[in-house]
């Protein structure tokens, strides 16, 4: 944790309450959308699943539970992230988190974990496809120890990149100088905060500047794990789809070489929203700050497309995977009918008292 007491450090704030007031919102709003379609989508994997997807179905239960806690932890830290020059941070706010305040900068450390997890996933889902595709029973058995090998990977990236964070990018003097000399967009006078903070060319108090090794370090690290779980999603990506093209010649029956399909495209597409949401803007991060060229237009950008991984993600498994999309389009056309069907009674009803209550001077009197 990271107790600020010095006030002349911080400036006034460049983003107005209400212009981060609608942002937060948005965000809020798509990961909360998120975190619904993964609660529809638990259901559908447990009971709707084809039987030839076998084990595999375990694998989504676990990336949909993940992507329900990680939009859970986004909700609860309300993480803050800022970019100016070759400074980046990643701040728990206390007034705006609803955690304790011994909890905000685990859960920031965590927060980052989480990112690197959410890349992680997709390429052990690739390499545990190909493993079935290829008739490997070893890897792809229905025990305790292989759903343990492969759930553990994502696992141990995240604690390898959490650990980076915690090691490499915690406070130090050179952040907290380079902070009092920036209009800071957060008020963290005399607050415990959650603090996770990159800082390539911090500038001294005489003018120069200097090299921060540690923040190399732990972005070498950071870049590493990321371009290494990145280059094996893409092996096993080819290899996937390889071997899925060449089930199409063989004696498989037509629903399995289908499945085969909507299972291999759902994970494309599921593997290319936290690449274009995830991975391109922290690229864009990492290059600007690289280059000590970095506004804070990217540290919000990624803020607002975090959210968006977290809202579409889940879409295309339930919309391509074809008993998943029937029993969706099936309830909502239920749904739909039961809606027509109150509003007739309803008009029925309303007709039904409309005759009872004619004037009386239409009635005859004897």
């Amino acid at each position: 944790m990271v107790l600020l007491n010095d006030s002349s450090l911080w400036q006034p704030s460049s983003v107005s309450p209400e212009k981060a007031t609608t942002f937060q919102g948005i965000e809020r709003g798509f990961t909360c959308f998120g975190m619904f379609c993964n609660l529809v989508l638990l259901p559908l994997i447990m009971f709707k699943s084809p039987t030839d997807m076998g084990v595999y179905k375990f694998l989504m239960v676990y990336i949909a539970v993940f992507e329900l806690f990680f939009g859970w932890l986004e909700l609860m830290t309300v993480t803050n992230l800022y970019t100016q020059g070759s400074l980046f941070t990643v701040v728990v706010d206390p007034d705006e988190a609803f955690l304790p305040d011994g909890l905000l900068q685990i859960s920031c450390l965590i927060y980052c974990g989480s990112f690197a997890t959410s890349l992680a996933m997709f390429g052990v889902q690739f390499a545990y496809r190909y493993q079935v595709l290829k008739g490997n029973s070893i890897w792809t058995s229905r025990s305790s120890f292989t759903f343990f090998f492969w759930g553990s990977i994502p696992l141990l990236v995240a604690l390898m990149w959490t650990l980076s964070c915690s090691i490499y990018l915690g406070r130090n003097d050179y952040v907290v100088y380079a902070i009092s000399q920036q209009s800071y967009p957060i008020s963290l006078e005399n607050k415990t905060v959650g603090f996770v903070a990159v800082y390539f060319y911090p500038g001294l108090a005489d003018g120069s500047t200097t090299i921060n090794w540690d923040s190399f370090i732990g972005m070498s690290l950071c870049t590493c794990i990321l371009f290494g779980s990145e280059s094996l999603m893409l092996y096993f990506a080819l290899k996937s789809y390889l071997v899925t093209k060449s089930l199409m010649t063989s004696a498989y029956s037509a629903n399995f070489q289908k499945l085969q399909w909507q299972l291999f495209y759902a994970l494309v597409s599921q593997a290319v929203i936290p690449i274009f949401f995830m991975q391109i803007p922290l690229s864009a991060i990492y290059i600007t700050l690289f280059a000590n060229i970095s506004t804070p237009f990217f540290g919000h950008l990624q803020e607002l497309t975090i959210s968006f991984y977290l809202a579409t993600d889940a879409l295309p498994t339930i919309f391509i995977i074809k008993p998943y999309r029937e029993f969706i389009f099936s309830t909502l056309r239920c749904l739909k009918l039961c809606k027509s069907a109150n509003s007739a009674n309803q008009v029925g009803t309303h007709t039904a008292i409309s005759l009872a209550d004619i004037p009386s001077r239409y009635i005859v009197s004897s």
